[in-house]
């Protein structure tokens, strides 16, 4: 097993550990660049870092957060990973389009660290014209941040329609749909919103770059442009990228609540497809509502924030329908897989509750771009999101290493991880309530003490990410081998009727895979 093996790998399982790899990387970095936003503002008129690499460090977390590690590991992995296996395939449909996608992550994060180093990414992580023009951003280190969106993007739709011809080669010839799972379901709806929404995203970008260094207009109110025209552009692709970040955490959570129930029949498999389904509907029409401040008439205002409301429909049901099936199973309630699925649905729920306040007009115009919102969507991405990463992680890690977490250790995980997320955010939504606008580090000595608190919980939430990884290491390195511990019996219930090399596979150390 050498490393030029490894590079030139086709295999789905070794392209998955990849992405694994380059996503915790990268998540670590937007960690320290976290650390360092808190430790700027843990005192109110006391800078730290120069404003402009306070920017550049608001900036650059959000994009790496999302495209670098949330979606590396979310999609890119646990898809490479699962999809095959849960569909009885021995590799995806386009294997060279799948290593591919992967390795163009490699020289679009050259670009992003090109563009840190030379201090040209500090326009917000949504970049808006007129600061992200030539006049305003002159250096070309914001070129280099387009750039590497524009591959981060590259590298998403080719997994994208790399997924849907898999998942579509199988589904089409299957009589019973319902034997197939709800993951599957869930990434196929996640790559038809990217399909849909990136290509919106990178005809923004590249009309930006045209401003920018070709005397285009596109954005420019005084060549006939319109700034207001990008706004839209991004966030057709913005919020459905909430749920591309959300929906294969549902799909987990729900393939895993479906295993565990003691129902005989498989109690609302069709309502969480049908209810992800109809998220993948709405999710494409409601992205103005993070425009409502920009002076639309009020038809489209109601429209917008009407179809908002709607879309936390499909999502209680999937919330109920998970509440029943863990309240019908006969799991340890001392098991860590059932402590992350209720720490999942609490912060989540938190995070489509405070959605539903932002997503009323007239108190969106209050709290706009203040750090409730900061508050909010930190509670769905960081929260929900990286919450069905660790859950992930737990459940499938004896089949991707063949060995077991230690039990007691994920239990303080679990609860050191709800201290440190909770202190942490849910004093924001309280900084927001006050009118303190976000991305601003002078703040009014009054509310010093909560701030402490958030960067106290910033530190712990910190050390719970350490202490995951080194979970991880501690059971390679101590070598528990799968036979059907804790962590196993449970996946080889798989009440969906998954292929044999599924069952077969699981019971045994398979490192031999990636041999």
């Amino acid at each position: 097993m050498n490393l030029v093996s490894w590079l030139c790998t086709l295999d789905h399982k070794r392209i998955g550990v990849i992405y694994s790899l380059m996503g915790i990387w990268a998540g670590f970095v937007g960690l320290g660049l976290s650390l360092l936003i808190r430790i700027q503002m843990i005192e109110p008129y006391h800078n730290i870092l120069p404003l402009e690499v306070y920017n550049n460090v608001i900036t650059s977390h959000g994009i790496i957060m999302i495209f670098f590690f949330l979606m590396p590991v979310l999609i890119g992995s646990f898809g490479n990973f699962l999809i095959p296996l849960l569909l009885g395939l021995s590799d995806l449909n386009l294997p060279r389009l799948n290593a591919l996608s992967a390795w163009l992550l490699v020289p679009s994060s050259v670009c992003l660290i090109i563009s840190m180093y030379i201090n040209g990414s500090g326009l917000g992580w949504t970049f808006y014209p007129p600061l992200s023009s030539s006049i305003f951003s002159s250096s070309v280190g914001a070129d280099f941040f387009m750039f590497s969106l524009h591959l981060a993007g590259v590298s998403s739709i080719l997994s994208s329609i790399n997924f849907i011809c898999t998942i579509y080669s199988v589904t089409y010839f299957s009589v019973n749909h319902e034997m197939i799972s709800v993951v599957v379901w869930t990434y196929l709806f996640t790559s038809i919103l990217l399909l849909l929404s990136l290509p919106v995203l990178a005809a923004g970008i590249t009309m930006l770059l045209f401003d920018r260094n070709f005397n285009a207009s596109f954005f420019d109110p005084m060549g006939g442009g319109d700034p207001v025209l990008f706004q839209h552009m991004f966030w057709f692709f913005g919020h459905p990228e909430v749920y591309v970040l959300i929906l294969p955490g549902f799909g987990i959570v729900s393939h895993i609540c479906l295993s565990i129930s003691n129902n005989s029949e498989p109690f609302g498999y069709l309502g969480l497809v049908f209810a992800s389904f109809s998220i993948l509907c709405l999710g494409c029409v409601v992205w103005a509502h993070h425009m409502f401040t920009v002076g639309m008439d009020l038809k489209t205002t109601v429209f917008f924030s009407s179809v908002t409301m709607i879309i936390g429909v499909p999502t209680g049901i999937k919330v109920f329908s998970w509440l029943f099936m863990l309240c019908s199973s006969n799991i340890n309630k001392g098991d860590p897989i059932l402590w992350w699925i209720v720490s999942f649905i609490i912060l989540f729920t938190i995070g489509g509750v405070t959605g539903l306040v932002l997503s009323a007009s007239v108190l969106d115009l209050l709290l706009h771009d203040t750090w409730f919102v900061v508050a909010h969507f930190h509670y769905v991405f960081s929260l929900g999101s990286y919450t069905s990463v660790v859950i992930s992680f737990i459940w499938w890690w004896p089949l991707i290493s063949g060995y077991t977490l230690n039990k007691v250790l994920l239990q303080s995980h679990c609860i050191i991880s709800a201290i440190g997320f909770n202190l942490c955010f849910f004093p924001m939504h309280y900084f927001g309530m006050c009118g303190l606008p976000r991305r601003v580090c002078v703040y009014d000595a009054s509310f010093n003490w909560i701030s402490h608190i958030c960067t106290l919980g910033s530190l712990i939430s910190s050390l719970s990410a350490v202490m995951f990884v080194f979970i991880l290491w501690e059971s390679v390195y101590v070598g528990n081998i799968n036979a059907g511990s804790w962590g196993g019996s449970y996946v080889q219930t798989n009440f969906l009727g998954a292929p044999a090399p599924y069952h077969v596979l699981f019971g045994e150390n398979i490192k031999h895979w990636y041999a």
